[in-house]
């Protein structure tokens, strides 16, 4: 967790500055070594972890992992995963696989090019619901 307040970070480029395909580049993510992911990620572009990864990872280009990934992980192109790297997955998807010596490897792989495929929503977390129940008036009158 970061200790610095959002007003001091610097400003995010503009998209063409950004690198995110134009000119002829691709987009490119990095999650460092003290960066932390719980949940699904999808990238338009390349990959890299060198933090930790508890979910699920997807990217249209290359992944390099030197962190710890725990999940399932689909690399349209390349997926590393780097002598100091380690993937625990449930699938891996890829088109092309390299596991460096050093590395930790498990899980299930597919290889062969996946197509793309939308981002899959997010489901919204369950609203709790205020159920009142009230006891029925007593009947007015004589008793027998």
């Amino acid at each position: 967790m970061s200790t610095r307040r959002p007003a001091s970070r610097l400003a995010t480029p503009t998209p063409a500055a950004a690198g995110n395909g134009h000119n002829g580049e691709r987009n490119s993510v990095v999650l460092g070594p003290n960066d932390r992911l719980v949940g699904q990620l999808f990238i338009e572009g390349d990959l890299r972890v060198s933090g930790s990864v508890d979910g699920e990872l997807e990217a249209t280009g290359d992944i390099e992992i030197t962190g710890r990934v725990n999940g399932s992980v689909t690399a349209y192109n390349r997926l590393v995963v780097g002598s100091a790297g380690s993937l625990i997955g449930s699938d891996v998807r890829v088109a092309r696989l390299t596991v460096e010596d050093g590395a930790t490897f498990s899980g299930k792989v597919t290889m062969g090019k996946p197509t793309a495929k939308e981002p899959m929503p997010v489901k919204p977390e369950p609203v709790p619901v205020a159920v009142v129940i009230t006891q029925p008036e007593k009947a007015k009158g004589k008793r027998r």
